[in-house]
């Protein structure tokens, strides 16, 4: 298994502002035996499709990040309250694979600096065997995997990229937090790359759903295959209880904080009142659980099992 150096960890989280943050070790909590330590993938069927959680890397970012509109103290307080840490915050990075209807389809590329690849590899699939890959948004720790160097990661795939978050980056400032990085991340992909919109079929089973606010594009996703349904909410949460307690707080990446709790709010109504177990990128591995209601909050029960 390839370490993961602190400064390969930077450069993939850089263009998101978070070069000073430093990486932790390679959790493998819930890792198959089969793999190498430090590699994590967790696979369940989903009716008649099989997923897999695949992650990518982790890292701590610092307390700053979380809740930024909060009253002084009160996520420190909520933290403790809950026996987490009061001094920085670990958070896994992780994608989701989708065999489904004879298709293999990747959402979301990993930061291009993590075990992504790897992991993939070491449970049968290579890189060629992608058919399609799903971008959520641009942060480079969903869009900096899809090529490497000059070159495609997944050289058979087609890359599916949000249109409106398209238009952002390319009506953005060069000099704008992460557009850069994420433009050179699509380079390579450009003659494969195609656009999509609230309600597209992205592949069998996979619906994309406008969750704008995170970044102006911002994509989740719905994934149903007979009576089985999983709700990808990419970055709305990123967070196992602070984002659930409190939907009103802010988290330091989100670019458009009204947007981003009227979105929050509206996913984890949905899949609590559909009673819809949900995937989020950020959420500790294995990344999935179900949400239910507590009066106008939430709360996340998290789950192995579908």
């Amino acid at each position: 298994m390839a370490t993961f150096s602190r400064r390969a960890a930077l450069q993939g989280l850089s263009a998101l502002g978070l070069a000073s943050v430093l990486p932790t070790a390679a959790r493998a909590r819930t890792a198959p035996s089969r793999l190498a330590p430090g590699l994590s993938a967790h696979t369940f069927p989903l009716g008649d499709a099989t997923v897999t959680v695949v992650r990518d890397t982790s890292f701590d970012l610092p307390l700053s990040y979380f809740g930024t509109n909060a009253p002084d103290g009160e996520v420190v307080r909520l933290l403790d309250a809950y026996g987490l840490s009061t001094t920085s915050v670990p958070i896994d990075a992780s994608q989701v694979l989708i065999d489904a209807g004879g298709v293999r389809t990747l959402v979301d590329a990993g930061t291009g600096t993590g075990a992504l690849v790897e992991t993939l590899r070491a449970i049968g699939v290579e890189a060629g065997s992608i058919d399609r890959v799903v971008v959520s948004h641009f942060h480079s720790d969903h869009v900096g995997g899809v090529s490497t160097g000059d070159v495609p990661t997944f050289p058979s795939a087609s890359v599916h990229f949000p249109a409106p978050e398209m238009a952002f980056l390319e009506s953005a400032p060069a000099d704008a937090q992460g557009v850069a990085a994420a433009l050179d991340a699509l380079a390579p992909v450009r003659s494969r790359l195609e656009t999509y919109a609230d309600g597209d079929e992205l592949a069998p089973g996979l619906r994309a759903v406008a969750a704008h606010g995170h970044t102006p594009g911002h994509m989740a996703f719905t994934l149903t295959s007979g009576d089985a349904r999983l709700m990808l909410l990419s970055d709305a949460v990123t967070h196992p209880v602070l984002f659930f307690r409190h939907p009103e707080w802010l988290y330091g990446l989100d670019m458009l904080p009204e947007q981003t709790v009227g979105t929050r709010r509206a996913l984890l109504g949905r899949a609590a009142d559909e009673r819809t177990p949900v995937m989020a990128s950020h959420l500790p591995f294995p990344s999935v659980g179900r949400v239910s209601r507590d009066e106008d909050l939430f709360r996340l029960t998290p789950t192995a099992i579908m």
